[in-house]
């Protein structure tokens, strides 16, 4: 098994350097191979600019948002293997909702877009794979860090927390509105969070119930859509970046999603999960160890399933679209060479001095990274707690200790 060097272990101990300079608030880092952790290290205050405050450590807990979409996928994938659900299911099996689906036209650029029934339905394939047409809605008055409005809505109480969803999604439309017709295209949106809600209606669970029993607690993650008081002492402060590149406390200049057992009443399976760094380069390690034939204690899914997680499902079209998405969001991260899996971005040609083809990749909207290698077998995971989403100190940072890793692995 591949291991970090001397001189590696070496260069990613002196990326401290970034939150004790003050480019960044705290972070960890840690790294994988197929067996073990080979590398974890951990910087900065919990709170920024505080000295005071407690040390980030390999056990404090993030907020990693969009990462949670991997994990809503596997729970998903779980389904798949049992036959309760299959990828040609049209969503409208379990929401009514999408029999009347509209796609909009120009919607990212036009304030007043016309709109058409689809003519496609929208599948189970395409929530996997962010094909769906569904896309995250923004009000253009609001700050652009500002949350879509279904991800901070304070109150789904009441029969049904789903058609609450549902109507925030519509909006202004009379129905639930896609970019472009299912299957057709890429947009990042709320497909994870609707396939988290298909795991919860096919099981009769919450999601965060669902994935602790079958995820989560096989694995031996403390994992969680919900923070307990205990998890909360561990959370570090989230932190806000100024266009001039400081940095200060988040002093809720806009709302989050809610956190709290007595508050959360819809668990979002495209944002709304809690981890450690250590902890999520668990799970990466655990799908690495399946898809190398390991005899793996627990595993959470069959060889073949992983496998589907790693290869391509997007259109030509659905990968050209990607690639532009990623390259706005990470101007500084080659982006011509991706496709979509069964969760998460797929490097489809190997990066120079970094991962390989066949690798997986995604970050969170607060500052969190990650990307498995099954060639390699190597799994890196990086945690910041930072917004405006895509922050290039996170993203520069995440990158450099990637290319620290590869040149510097031994036998």
């Amino acid at each position: 098994m591949p291991r970090l060097s001397a001189a590696g272990k070496k260069a990613l101990d002196e990326l401290e350097q970034t939150a004790k300079s003050g480019r960044l608030p705290g972070f960890t880092l840690a790294v994988s191979n197929l067996d073990e952790q080979i590398y974890v290290n951990a910087a900065g205050n919990k709170t920024y600019g505080d000295s005071s405050s407690p040390q980030v450590t390999p056990e404090t807990v993030f907020w990693i948002c969009s990462m949670t979409k991997l994990l809503a996928s596997l729970a998903a994938l779980q389904l798949l293997e049992q036959g309760k659900i299959s990828l040609e299911d049209p969503v409208s099996k379990f929401f009514p909702e999408f029999e009347s689906a509209v796609v909009v036209q120009n919607v990212f650029t036009d304030p007043d877009p016309s709109y058409a029934a689809a003519t496609q339905a929208v599948t189970i394939l395409h929530l996997f794979n962010h094909s769906s047409g569904l896309y995250y809605s923004f009000n253009p008055s609001a700050p652009p860090y500002r949350l879509p409005d279904p991800y901070t809505h304070p109150d789904y109480t009441g029969e049904d927390k789903y058609s609450k969803f549902f109507e925030l999604v519509k909006g202004k439309f009379p129905g639930i509105p896609l970019a472009f017709e299912p299957g057709s295209a890429f947009a990042y949106g709320f497909s994870s969070d609707v396939l988290g809600f298909i795991v919860e209606k096919v099981t009769g669970q919450s999601l965060d119930e669902y994935s602790k029993q079958h995820i989560f607690g096989p694995i031996g993650v403390k994992n969680t859509y919900t923070l307990t008081a205990e998890l909360k002492d561990c959370m570090i402060d989230l932190c806000f970046r100024n266009q001039d590149g400081s940095i200060e406390p988040w002093n809720d200049r806009a709302p989050v999603t809610p956190r709290y057992p007595e508050q959360v009443q819809a668990f979002f399976g495209g944002i709304g999960s809690y981890s450690t760094m250590p902890d999520y380069l668990s799970i990466l390690r655990h799908l690495l160890q399946i898809e190398a034939g390991r005899d793996v204690p627990n595993a959470v899914l069959k060889r073949e399933t992983v496998k589907q997680l790693f290869g391509p499902t997007l259109s030509p079209a659905g990968s050209q679209a990607l690639n532009m998405f990623i390259g706005l969001l990470v101007p500084r991260t080659t982006s011509e060479n991706s496709n979509w899996g069964l969760g998460a971005a797929l490097t489809t040609t190997d990066m120079e001095g970094r991962r390989k083809a066949g690798s997986l990749m995604w970050s969170g909207w607060a500052g969190t990274w990650w990307f498995m290698d099954p060639k390699a077998g190597i799994a890196l995971t990086f945690g910041s707690q930072i917004a405006p989403p895509m922050d290039p100190v996170t993203a520069e940072i995440s990158d450099l200790a990637e290319q620290i890793v590869y040149a510097n692995l031994e036998d």
